[in-house]
């Protein structure tokens, strides 16, 4: 009887384990030459790729390198679709390629995307790929997807060091029903969890009130003190309105009453309350907030980027982006005047824009000096990807403005090397639309399972860290076409799949063997460890260098190396006796370069 009683209690606490794990996903990297010599001479070019982690479906991109200020607002393509100014162009895109783990090769032979062989010179190449293989993975059951909430992902401390687990921000989803209901203040919840939580714990989940008008869309922080963030909304009375508040955990936000007027900064807007969409508050992560005064109804012409003193909520200046969303003809030809834009997504000094009613999204300079130079690339019409009323039998041909036909874009994404995705509902099982950097549209792209259900977000963590990789909130993926209900119901939530880019360079230089080696941070080794463990790390050119190490809360535990190094080769040593055995991350970071990975110390 003690027997059985000793196994019941084993077999529970085990079961109550299998529920209880923490996201910790195997990250996908893809790994190659940061030089590739080639002669230019119409032979083929064989580049040799590492994939460790996930399988990728990979595209391979060449784009011109340091040419972009001979770029000045071209704009080409059928109907026009694609505009760039003063950036690095595409050149030529490759075929899906299913890349398995371990050793791969792409092969090229020089020629573009109309056939012509490439000029004798040097180019950038991107390779892009992601997981569609494996079934996304939970990194939270807590949060429903809705196409109103806007997420905001947290990646750095207030000092400006890499989180070691990033956090995901939510703002309300209240977009309020027009008239009278958006003249009245009331309650909205924000949300708040840890990426590598247990997706399951609803106690991981934090949330904070604050009371407004009608404002979806997402928060952003003060960058030095992320207990003050930021958010925007709309009312009745023709106005939106910027708002600062003291997060509470799990209580009432405190209105920052020094901050505008009296907590608040308004701004007249001329479109109606129901429309408001988002995208909240936006930060540079410097001293400017943002937020968009776009129409998606149709009703006015308006389309712009509001900035505010992130410091004292004065208004600064508003960037006029009306030539890009306005289109008169559109609302005549059975679409909408206006659409947008009311999404909005940074990273760097860019920022990429777009709204669910509209085929246009671009990119801009969040930080121009000259208004007319500000818009980087834009995506139209005539491409396919992100198209509206493309079919050769529409009833609106071409119609771009038009928020009765998919794709609805309800989200639009960047990550680090500039490739950009936006949720593509409406057009059948495929999970998201991908830009190049410079907004070339590279179709379609579907996740493993993928139905023809609803999507609503499609974002990335982007920044070396343990969790890079595609998030996704799509009510899209269940195990099986004939999934019961409740099989659907488990597949709602925020979830993981593997992604990662990588850039390079491909010339025709002899001497490629002596170019500066590219930044790079091996795993430590051994790992795990006990007690001592070495960091290997490459950098292309001298200067001070970093070695930081953090532990799962994010607290820095020590300062492995902090001198100027040479460009080069190099490697430190951690002895971590006097700490508890467990994961830690150890950043490498110099000049514009960092990388976080993560090490295990056993004891």
């Amino acid at each position: 009887m003690k027997k059985a009683f000793f196994l019941s209690i084993l077999f529970l606490f085990a079961f109550s384990q299998a529920f209880a794990v923490n996201f910790s996903p195997t990250v996908l990297t893809i790994s190659a030459p940061a030089y590739v010599q080639y002669n230019f001479d119409g032979s083929t070019v064989s580049i040799p790729v590492k994939i460790t982690g996930q399988p990728a479906n990979s595209l391979f991109l060449v784009f011109t390198k340091d040419q972009g200020s001979a770029v000045s607002q071209v704009q080409n393509g059928y109907l026009g679709w694609h505009y760039v100014n003063k950036i690095d162009t595409c050149l030529y895109v490759s075929n899906n390629m299913q890349f398995g783990l371990g050793n791969n090769n792409i092969a090229w032979n020089g020629k573009n995307a109309d056939g012509k062989a490439v000029p004798k010179g040097e180019y950038t190449y991107y390779i892009w790929g992601y997981d569609n293989i494996n079934f996304k993975i939970p990194v939270t059951k807590q949060i429903n997807p809705n196409p109103w909430s806007r997420i905001t992902l947290e990646t750095m401390d207030k000092d400006g060091k890499a989180l070691a687990k990033p956090v995901m921000w939510f703002g309300s989803t209240d977009r309020g029903g027009g008239g009278a209901a958006n003249t009245v203040d009331r309650n909205h919840q924000n949300k708040k969890w840890t990426v590598g939580s247990d997706p399951a714990d609803s106690s991981m989940m934090e949330f904070c009130w604050s009371r407004g008008v009608c404002d979806p869309g997402g928060l952003a922080w003060n960058p030095t003190n992320h207990d003050l963030f930021f958010k925007s909304g709309l009312n009745n009375n023709g106005f939106k309105i910027f708002y600062a508040w003291k997060w509470i955990p799990n209580g009432s936000a405190e209105l920052q009453t020094d901050w505008g007027e009296d907590g608040m900064t308004r701004f007249t807007v001329g479109y109606p309350p129901s429309w408001e969409y988002g995208p909240g508050c936006v930060s540079d992560g410097g001293d400017l907030l943002m937020t968009t005064n776009g129409d998606l109804s149709g009703a006015t012409t308006e389309a712009e980027i509001v900035y505010v003193d992130i410091n004292d909520g004065t208004e600064i200046q508003r960037l006029d982006v009306s030539d890009w969303y306005v289109d008169i003809s559109d609302g005549e030809n059975g679409g909408q005047s206006s659409s947008g834009p009311s999404e909005f997504s940074m990273w760097g000094t860019y920022a990429v824009t777009g709204a669910h009613s509209t085929c246009m999204n671009l990119l801009f300079d969040v930080h121009y000096t000259d208004e007319d130079e500000a818009v980087l690339w834009a995506n139209s019409n005539g491409d396919y990807t992100g198209d509206h009323n493309f079919e050769a039998d529409s009833a609106k041909p071409w119609v771009c403005n038009d928020y009765n036909v998919g794709p609805y874009k309800y989200d639009i994404s960047i990550e680090a090397n500039g490739f950009s995705f936006f949720p593509s509902f409406d057009m059948g099982a495929v999970s998201f639309g991908l830009y190049a950097p410079d907004g070339t549209g590279l179709s379609y792209q579907a996740l493993a399972g993928e139905t023809a259900m609803q999507k609503y977000d499609t974002s990335c963590i982007s920044y070396n860290s343990s969790y890079d990789g595609l998030l996704v909130s799509n009510q899209s993926i269940v195990p099986k076409t004939d999934a019961t209900d409740e099989q659907k119901a488990a597949a709602i939530g925020w979830f993981w799949v593997g992604m990662d880019t990588f850039k390079g360079i491909i010339t025709n230089q002899v001497d490629v063997a002596e170019a500066p080696s590219a930044f790079a941070v091996a795993q430590n080794s051994p790992n795990p460890f006990n007690p001592t463990t070495t960091i290997s790390f490459a950098i292309p050119e001298a200067g001070n260098v970093s070695v930081d190490v953090f532990n799962v809360a994010g607290q820095k535990v020590e300062t492995v190396a902090s001198e100027f190094m040479s460009a080069g080769s190099h490697s430190v040593t951690w002895d971590a006796s006097g700490l508890s055995a467990g994961v830690y991350f150890y950043t490498v970071k110099t000049g514009s370069f960092s990388k976080t990975m993560k090490m295990t110390l056993l004891k």
